[in-house]
């Protein structure tokens, strides 16, 4: 009879942990991550003047790319 209400009180201990795991999932840390991971990112986020010369490739017009190709293949 003792390992019954054990087995009972050890099975209703595990559910309500995992009953506080499941809220917190969903309510808890879900509110800490949007609080702190904006403070986070723009702490990171370099805020110094953006050099806009060296930011990407450069866009080539149609016929100068196809000249190019041109003197590559011959």
């Amino acid at each position: 009879m003792e390992t019954n209400k054990k087995n009972k009180h050890g099975k209703l201990k595990w559910f309500a942990i995992g009953a506080t795991l499941t809220a917190a999932g969903f309510i808890v840390i879900p509110r800490l991550i949007k609080k702190y991971g904006t403070k986070v990112y723009r702490n990171t986020l370099n805020t110094s003047e953006i050099d806009f010369d060296n930011m990407g490739p450069e866009i080539v017009p149609f016929e100068s790319k196809t000249q190019e190709e041109k003197t590559c293949q011959e």
